[in-house]
């Protein structure tokens, strides 16, 4: 590896073009810097750094409840300028993980793919040597509607460093939605954007949020058919941890072709999301979800949750038209209990929708998971009363057995 001094003279003669100073940024960075003093930044934190697709992230603290999130986006930044304020806005932190976005600017007004790739090393050379245990991950440069003429040039951009971070084997991740980013007319999707189409909307972050949780899990599970086909025309089973933990499922349904693309703590939007890659390339005769729990426990609506299954519904017919999907009610247990009323609600607006399509089944297995009492049975849960004991899969059996398709 060339020394780190090297690599920032390199970023800076390839930079010596009439552009914005870096100057423009000393407020913003003093201002950071003056937050810090008056309220620490938390210590073992993520940082998400950048230009104003962080800035305008105000959602990442909710959508990231498990980590201590660290805002540093500064609104128009080059990728070069992040590598120049890091001393005051990354190295002091500490991170445990980094979480980068930037590029476009630099792109957008001019400098060439390679000279945000030489900006890009820079910083990971920075990390490597200063922060040797922080993880680090690059948020690919996404497209956008105002900027659709740069596309062919934010592509090239991306390979290159991706290509430069799958040389040097795991210590950095690359994080790919840009594929999500686009419609089936391979343009843009209007509503992932803001007004100005150039910043994402809420809706985009769920794109972004969503690869960033499961883009590992998902290359998991394709690494399967690496090397064992799989069967024509399966019953894909997706959705979230009670799937994912499903360990007897094949031998729970013999004969039937079966695939288990469970990825634990998923919502139905990642299902829908990941759509293009978990279900669509098996083209399955019949799919069967169980999500939509951790949806309302993160504070989804029903309304919300049910919007999601519409949407990952109508993804497969268009694709799929004749593929049955199935979806297992949502799902009473201890642990969640309290949130029993939103349940009820997701559970009753699918099951009406599934009946008015004969490509639908709801398949009902909250009457045979409640006790007496008319509580869940204490005795089909593991000890963090959320997920199934066998007893519990063992009810399941018996009631999506007969809706699976010959």
């Amino acid at each position: 590896m060339k020394p780190l001094f090297a690599l920032f003279f390199l970023a800076a003669a390839v930079f010596a073009k009439d552009l914005p100073k870096s100057e423009r940024f000393d407020k913003a960075i003093a201002a950071f810097e003056e937050a810090d003093k008056a309220s620490p930044a938390p210590k073992n934190g993520t940082l998400f750094v950048g230009a104003s697709n962080i800035r305008l992230w105000r959602s990442l603290p909710d959508r990231f409840k498990k980590d201590k999130i660290i805002n540093r986006g500064f609104g128009g930044a080059f990728l070069s300028e992040v590598v120049h304020f890091a001393d005051r806005i990354v190295l002091p932190y500490k991170p445990k993980q980094i979480y980068l976005n930037a590029g476009g600017n630099d792109l957008h007004l001019g400098k060439t793919p390679e000279e945000v790739l030489a900006s890009f090393k820079a910083f990971a050379a920075l990390v490597a040597e200063k922060l040797p245990k922080t993880k680090l991950a690059f948020l690919c440069i996404p497209t956008s509607p105002s900027r659709w003429e740069e596309v062919e040039t934010v592509k090239t951009t991306n390979k290159l460093i991706a290509d430069f971070i799958h040389a040097g084997g795991d210590k950095i991740e690359f994080i790919d939605y840009f594929p999500m980013l686009l419609g089936a007319d391979g343009k843009p999707r209007a509503e992932l954007y803001a007004e100005d189409q150039l910043h994402f909307s809420e809706a985009g972050y769920d794109v972004v949020t969503s690869v960033i949780k499961w883009q590992k899990e998902i290359a998991a599970i394709e690494v399967r058919y690496a090397e064992n086909t799989a069967p024509k025309a399966p019953i894909v089973f997706i959705g979230s941890s009670s799937i994912r933990m499903w360990k007897t499922l094949a031998t729970d349904f013999p004969g039937k072709p079966v695939l288990n693309h469970g990825f634990g703590g998923s919502e139905v939007f990642d299902s829908l999301n990941f759509a293009h890659r978990l279900v669509l390339p098996f083209q399955p005769k019949q799919i069967v979800m169980y999500a939509g729990g951790n949806d309302l426990n993160a504070g989804k609506t029903p309304e919300r949750v049910f919007a999601d299954f519409q949407a990952f519904v109508a993804r497969v017919h268009a694709a799929l038209p004749n593929t049955k999907i199935c979806y297992i009610s949502s799902a009473p247990n201890p642990k969640r209990w309290a949130q029993i009323k939103e349940t009820r609600a997701l559970n009753a607006a699918i099951q009406a929708f599934c009946a008015k399509d004969e490509r639908l089944q709801f398949i009902d297995v909250y009457p045979v998971m409640l006790a007496p009492n008319g509580e869940p049975k204490p005795d089909i849960f593991l000890e963090d009363k959320l997920h199934m004991n066998a007893k519990g899969y063992e009810l399941w059996k018996g009631v999506a057995g007969p809706a699976l398709m010959e």
